[in-house]
């Protein structure tokens, strides 16, 4: 489990490991010497030079001990300080080891000129200035030696966060270190993953300090986590050798109409391409044409449709009794909204006994009555984007996206559903877990129509595979971002389809097996 946290819930947590026995100096000497230990794996094989510049706080505290860890592998690493000589703390001590064990050190503070000529002389710069309780924007000192490093050409390390952005709001005032690796110390803070500030940290790696799982746990506020690939690898369905197609569950997709056959083709290839043993591509009738000769691994249930080409609600008992046989099922992608899919959309999530997976017009049919999701006997899993949320929390599309995890934890709460939120960084919550998933996988690639179809058809077919809702749902979003991701390190963000997507999927999908 990787977690995400703001600044007081990081110290939090570090209180809970010295309540173990681990001292705040072996939280520092731990966190400085596996930032060491990363420095000189990426960059200092080459007999690089390394400058840290130091500030007064615990970050500098972490700058010197990495200082004095490079020595000790044989780097020529030198320490700036910043903002004059630390006064107290193991930030003070550490100072004192690095200068006691005959470490360089060259007090730059307010010396604009001797800074720019310093760093010349350096491949590597690292940034421990300040750390996870910065607030405001740096003074013009500072401001200037961002702005130098930045324009250097260098390799800049920051460690934790960088400089001069507020790592629990993303809030960036004036000029901020723009590093090309950020290590966080033991987790996430919302400036690693938070797109598009995150952008200033380059990539991101985690040091273990040695804080646990435990530590964060047991914090009062609201965790939050994201996955790794090795996650993924741990929590997808076991596909044992003596399995058969009944063993990977039957799925059925509720999606389409005359106007948007391709929104059930995509959902129903999601739900195939991850892995559901069967499914069951439901349609009307006026969607055969289309549908018929590209869905040649599903099951194609055409029925009713109305004088619109959409579904007629007259056909609700024929699909019910079709759903009734699914391990899952999926309604919403392409159905459009009217009386009949309205009416249709309600009856189906008040009588479905299985996990229900509600998208695009699905929400849409129930945004004036989102109260019948308090009438489900099945587990819900609804998947708005932020104008779909909208209309069904009757909050302003900027209201939501300034504050998306409040909007998602309060509608899952109140409406006993999890909640997918689409988004750049997709949340998912579940009134049944105490923390929420922030995915950090995806790309511009994924913005184009029928992404959503193929993201949920991929969580249908977890949940068909037995997978319970918030961990299906958290897996799905991360796997769609990801084979987006790879994807489009061979093809243009700008050109890639939906459809490419599908047909990759296979091959991306092979570093799970």
């Amino acid at each position: 489990m990787i977690h995400i946290v703001n600044s007081s819930q990081m110290y939090s947590a570090e209180l809970k490991a010295v309540e173990r026995g681990i001292s705040f100096t072996e939280l520092m000497e731990k966190a400085g010497t596996a930032c060491a230990d990363t420095i000189y794996e990426r960059f200092c094989r080459n007999n690089n030079k390394v400058l840290i510049l130091c500030g007064k706080g615990k970050n500098g505290g972490d700058g010197f001990v990495i200082a004095r860890a490079l020595a000790k592998l044989g780097v020529k690493s030198d320490a700036a300080l910043m903002c004059g000589i630390p006064s107290s703390g193991d930030q003070f001590i550490n100072f004192n080891l690095f200068k006691e064990s005959g470490g360089n050190i060259i007090d730059c503070t307010d010396n604009t000129d001797l800074f720019n000529n310093l760093i010349k002389d350096y491949d590597i710069i690292v940034d421990a200035v300040f750390g996870t309780g910065f607030r405001g924007s740096l003074n013009s000192f500072l401001s200037a030696c961002a702005d130098t490093v930045n324009s250097s050409g260098k390799t800049v390390v920051s460690i934790d966060v960088p400089s001069g952005v507020n790592c629990d709001t993303c809030e960036i005032s004036g000029s901020v270190f723009k590093a090309n690796l950020t290590i966080a110390i033991s987790a996430y803070k919302p400036i690693h993953i938070i797109k598009p500030y995150c952008e200033i940290c380059g990539e991101t790696v985690i040091a273990d300090i040695s804080i646990t799982d435990n530590d964060y746990l047991r914090n009062d506020n609201l965790q939050i986590i994201t996955n790794e690939e090795a996650d993924i690898k741990s929590i997808l369905p076991e596909r044992k050798s003596d399995s058969n197609k009944g063993s990977f569950g039957k799925a059925m997709c509720i999606c389409g109409s005359y106007r948007m056959p391709g929104a059930a083709y995509m959902s129903v290839s999601g739900a195939l391409k991850l892995g559901a043993g069967l499914v069951t591509a439901c349609f009307p009738q006026s969607a055969y044409t289309p549908l018929s000769s590209k869905l040649t691994e599903a099951i194609l249930m055409p029925v009713t449709a109305n004088e619109a080409g959409t579904f007629s609600s007259s056909a609700y008992n024929e699909i019910n009794e079709e759903v009734g046989k699914s391990k899952s099922a999926l309604i919403g992608c392409g159905i459009g909204v009217n009386p009949d899919t309205k009416k249709l959309t309600e009856e189906i999530i008040r009588i479905s006994a299985v996990p229900l997976v509600l998208d695009a017009d699905a929400l849409n049919c129930i945004a004036d009555n989102p109260a019948v999701l308090k009438e489900a006997s099945c587990k819900i899993i609804i998947t708005p984007h932020p104008g779909e949320m909208s209309r069904l929390c009757k909050k302003s599309v900027e209201e939501i996206i300034s504050d998306t995890v409040k909007t998602a934890t309060e509608f899952s709460k109140e409406y006993g559903c999890t909640v997918v939120l689409k988004g750049a960084n997709t949340v998912v919550c579940s009134p049944e877990r105490d923390y929420v998933y922030i995915n950090k996988t995806g790309n511009t690639g994924l913005s184009k129509g029928g992404s959503g179809d193929l993201l949920a058809g991929m969580l249908v077919s977890l949940l068909a595979q037995g997978m319970e809702p918030f961990e299906a749902s958290a897996v799905a979003v991360y796997l769609h971002g990801d084979c987006a991701d790879k994807l489009c390190e061979k093809y243009s963000e700008r050109s890639v389809l939906v459809t490419d997507l599908i047909n990759y999927l296979p091959e991306y999908m092979k570093r799970y097996d």
